[in-house]
Parts: structure tokens; sequence; C-alpha cells
């Protein structure tokens, strides 16, 4: 035995047996390294596509919320066209009337007044309506900021307040690639496991950042200047045919 330890050591000692340990080190260091960048792609990759699939939705809605404006636009215009034919008194609340005698006899002189108030009008509306189609788009895409900065935050409070606990992330991307493939939200059957609790924590996060894009979670409308069915219901009031 002891002649066997003293050959031992003195391979152990020797310089190809150095040069061999050296290499194997570094090896595993590379392969530690290589293993953690890929591990930081996949969670950077993971993050990014929550991102890209939240600013389309919310680009989607504002598209549609920006439609649903352009209608009221066309239907006030046609109604104020319809009111323009009518004098309208300057006392609040103001009231429409149809004069017995003309003010202006020649009619095409009248119809060319009328024509151009309401082109002036219209002008005017379709500038304040463009504006605010542009809020709404902006508006919409704040919203998916904030919320994701909200659900970032909540997970670092969750882990210690700490802002990567990486043997943590690791374990629910080892967890969710061994059983699942990519991670998918689901609801767990039960038991206290800590990587359900988190799946669950970020489903519910990702419901209430749709739901306040979307527009359906009223509560969430902080913001006076997010449209919302009180906001977008009622047009901006004209001066000349309210």
């Amino acid at each position: 035995m002891q002649k066997f330890q003293q050959e031992n050591k003195k391979l152990s000692n020797s310089e190809a047996f150095m040069r061999r340990s050296e290499a194997q080190q570094k090896a595993d260091q590379k392969a530690r390294e290589d293993s953690e960048r890929l591990r930081q792609q996949e969670r950077e990759q993971a993050a990014e596509k929550r991102r890209r699939d939240m600013t389309l939705r919310a680009r989607v809605a504002a598209k549609a919320e920006e439609k649903r404006l352009e209608l009221l636009y066309i239907q006030w215009s046609e109604h104020h066209k319809k009111l323009s034919s009518f004098l309208r008194t300057k006392a609040e609340p103001a009231i429409y009337y149809m004069p017995a005698k003309p003010i202006v006899d020649d009619p095409v002189i009248v119809e060319q007044n009328k024509e151009k108030v309401f082109e002036e009008w219209k002008s005017v509306r379709r500038t304040e309506l463009t504006q605010f189609q542009k809020q709404v788009e902006e508006q919409y895409l704040s919203n998916v900021e904030s919320q994701l900065e909200r659900i970032q935050n909540a997970r670092n409070a969750r882990r210690g307040n700490v802002p990567a606990n990486m043997q943590e992330m690791d374990k629910e991307l080892d967890t969710h690639r061994a059983e699942h493939g990519p991670k998918a939200r689901r609801i767990p059957d039960g038991g206290n496991d800590e990587d359900d609790d988190v799946d669950v924590d970020d489903m519910a996060a990702e419901d209430d950042l749709m739901d306040e894009v979307l527009g359906v979670n009223e509560a969430i409308n902080e913001d006076p200047t997010k449209p919302s069915e009180e906001a977008t219901d009622v047009a901006p009031v004209p001066q000349e045919a309210q």
C-alpha cells in the first residue's frame, strides 16, 4: 500500500499529470461558462418574446380603438353637417333654430358660407382626433412597459429582493425543460413545489397585463389619459355645434 501511494504521489507530481489536470480544469471552466451563457440567452429570449407578444397585442388593441374613434368622427361630422343648416344661440344651453326669413337672400352664398364653416370645423376636429389617436397608442404601449416592470419587481421581491437569483432561475428552466419542454403556462395539480408557485404567479401577472392592455380590467385605469369606455365614448365637444 505504501509503495502504491508513493508511486501515485510521484505520478501526481509529474509534468504530464499537471498538464492534464490544468487542461481538465480549463475544460470544466469553459463548460460552466458556456452553460451559463446558454442559460442567460434562454432567459433573455424568453423575456424578449414576452415583451414582443405584449407589445403586439397592445398595438392591435390600439388600432381597434383608433378605428372606433374614426367611425365616431364620421358620425359626428354627419351630425354636425345637419346642424349647420340651423342657427345656434350663443347662450347655454345652445338652441338651434331656423329663422322665418333668410338672413341672406342668395341661396348660393348661404350654401358657400355653410360649406366653408363646416370644412373649418372638420379640419380642426380632424387635427384633434389625430392627436388623440396618437395618445391612444402611446398609452397602450406605456401600459405594457409599466406592467412588465411591475411583474419584474414582484418577481424580485419573491426572490428576496435580489435582482436575479440565478440558481432559482436555472432550477425553473431545468424543471420545465425536463417535464414540458419549453416553459409553458399551466396550473399545477397541487403540492407546495416552489417552481409551480412561480408559474402560477407569472400566469396571473400576464393575464392581468393583457386585461389592462385590452381594456378589460377597468379598475387598473389610473391614468386619466388612458383610453377607456368613459374617455373614448365622449368625443370632444365643438364650440360651434354642441
